[in-house]
């Protein structure tokens, strides 16, 4: 054929996962060396979170990139906070298990260490420390190569977060306010310098990030858009967000070369109507957990404008099993038998489990049903939110089904699907890896030989 000689093996990058449904809000499913398949979703190499002040974008983005170093046992990660809030890398402990720390694995930065400029040094000399020893990072993934019949070698992933973006201060900036009067003409031209500075870098950190297995979270400040002609506004900088909505500091490339971006469109405290916590837990405060309402405003691995819920907790992040059942509750009970008037929620492929609103924090103690909620929540999230045109037809498999086959099943046993996991990762893996997808497979299979 006239285009053999350009074949060769493809420069793969997938996306990591989470453990959240933030993998699935993100993700595709792709074909895996086992005859499987693997999420393909997660953390992109430039994820951006923007959102408007007390939206909790803070919050998320610690809690996706503290979940993939918790994915990730031996990942490394660098974190530049630029607005001195959070005073050390223990911040990032809170969100995840008690007893699997990730802040030794953090380098930690802010602005009195070096500007924007200094740390995007430090980055570029990242970048080609790993690409000098690549046979140190270079693995073999689950994920199969179909020209090869191999596996693909993909990086093994190093994190960086840039909190905020917005509050970055460029070395040219900082060298402005020092040498100028803060009301002086020359300080004019101070944030068209900071945006230019902003706009080289993200003209260059995607593709460098993806060189070698970088993957970075940025976070951006959104306000209101002031048009100087009131007849004539200027359009949205994005399909998904609104008119009115301007990201703030971040130079002119951010919106367009982010591999992903998500906003968080609104916070809302999840109370009782006597104005207690919702979901309380030993400890918990009455303005603790939050709704979190986002948007997928761009993505190259799956549809924009697709929207989640995330509970989040002002303390712990990501609530990430109360998600998942606060989402299925909001979806009509999907995937739950409910009784005691509205009170008690099993289920249907976990019917011993008993969750309420009271107890559901401390039920995620017991990896079973967390991982009962996991499952039924992506089976949902995939059936009423993505497109399945391409995909096998078991994935409509209804969830009262999905419950009775799995508990019929020989091959597929309640005890082997709830003690494994969905998330990816190299080598030999310490629970047996099972999408949504591969349950199903089996399942559909078993049903074609009754």
């Amino acid at each position: 054929m006239l285009l053999d000689c350009l074949k060769r093996t493809a420069n793969f990058v997938p996306y990591v996962n989470t453990g959240t449904l933030f993998d699935i809000m993100t993700g595709r499913f792709r074909q895996g060396v086992n005859d499987d398949w693997v999420l393909d979703g997660g953390l992109s190499q430039c994820l951006g979170i923007s959102g408007r002040g007390q939206t909790y974008k803070s919050g998320l983005a610690g809690s996706l990139f503290a979940r993939a170093l918790n994915v990730y046992k031996d990942a490394e990660a660098y974190v530049y906070e630029s607005e001195n809030t959070i005073p050390s890398a223990a911040r990032y402990d809170d969100f995840v298990p008690a007893n699997q720390p990730v802040s030794d694995r953090i380098v930690f930065k802010n602005p009195t260490d070096y500007s924007l400029s200094g740390f995007y040094e430090d980055f570029k000399t990242l970048v080609e420390e790993k690409m000098n020893h690549r046979g140190d990072y270079l693995m073999e993934s689950p994920f199969l190569n179909p020209q090869t019949g191999k596996p693909f070698k993909v990086w093994y992933p190093t994190f960086v977060l840039i909190d905020s973006f917005s509050r970055a201060r460029s070395e040219v900036g900082d060298q402005q306010m020092e040498d100028n009067a803060i009301d002086g003409s020359k300080m004019n031209t101070y944030f068209l310098f900071d945006g230019n500075v902003k706009s080289k870098i993200m003209n260059d950190l995607p593709s460098r990030a993806s060189k070698a297995g970088i993957y970075c979270i940025m976070t951006a400040h959104v306000g209101d858009k002031v048009d100087m002609d009131p007849y004539s506004p200027s359009p949205k900088q994005l399909q998904y967000m609104k008119n009115t909505d301007r990201m703030k500091n971040v130079g002119s490339n951010f919106e367009f070369l982010t591999t992903a971006l998500i906003q968080t469109i609104k916070a809302t405290c999840l109370q009782t109507p006597d104005k207690r916590c919702l979901y309380p837990c030993k400890g918990s405060t009455d303005v603790e957990v939050n709704q979190v309402d986002t948007t997928l405003i761009r993505c190259k691995n799956n549809a924009s404008g697709i929207q989640v819920p995330f509970v989040i907790s002002q303390y712990q992040g990501i609530l990430n099993e109360v998600t998942n059942f606060h989402f299925l509750r909001q979806q009509k009970n999907y995937g739950l038998n409910v009784k005691g008037n509205n009170q008690i929620f099993n289920p249907l492929i976990l019917p011993s489990a008993n969750l309420c609103r009271q107890n559901i924090r401390e039920s995620a103690q017991d990896y079973r049903i967390c991982r009962a909620l996991e499952l039924t929540a992506q089976l949902c999230f995939i059936q009423r939110m993505w497109s399945t045109f391409r995909m096998p037809e078991y994935i409509s498999t209804p969830p009262e089904k999905f419950a009775e086959l799995l508990s019929t099943s020989k091959k597929m046993s309640v005890d082997r699907v709830l003690e494994s996991t969905g998330t990816w990762n190299f080598g030999k893996q310490e629970r047996e890896r099972l999408t949504i997808l591969d349950v199903l497979k089996v399942l559909n299979d078993d049903l074609k030989k009754i």
